[in-house]
């Protein structure tokens, strides 16, 4: 049993989908950001309509596209970590701040 205290916490938190929405937005900026910058850097992007994530391709080894990206000062994550079929691919988190997503975009396409 969760003490009164902790169970009010819950329902506020759980009652509150204002975040929910304000969230969506935001990641939904810096996709409209980051994935041309990727395009344009060569990259395909697959399977990333929604979410803080794009799943991105060279259609080369994982490992030799992030090499790419972290050439461009960029972090992301080797698709095989997710098993076989992302040997290609690799997972670019939007969850970095708006300043962050800009200057990552900035640098992909040259500028």
């Amino acid at each position: 049993m969760l003490p009164g205290p902790v169970q009010a916490a819950m329902v506020a938190a759980l009652g509150d989908s204002d975040h929910v929405a304000e969230q969506k937005v935001r990641y939904g900026m810096r996709r409209e950001i980051l994935a041309p910058a990727l395009t344009s850097a060569g990259l395909r992007i697959d399977s990333s309509e929604a979410g803080l994530y794009l799943w991105a391709t060279r259609d080369e080894d994982c490992w030799q596209t992030l090499g790419f990206l972290a050439d461009h000062g960029i972090l992301a994550a080797a698709g095989s970590f997710y098993g076989p079929a992302g040997q290609q691919h690799v997972r670019v988190a939007l969850t970095a701040t708006d300043e962050r997503i800009a200057a990552a975009a900035r640098r992909l396409v040259g500028g």
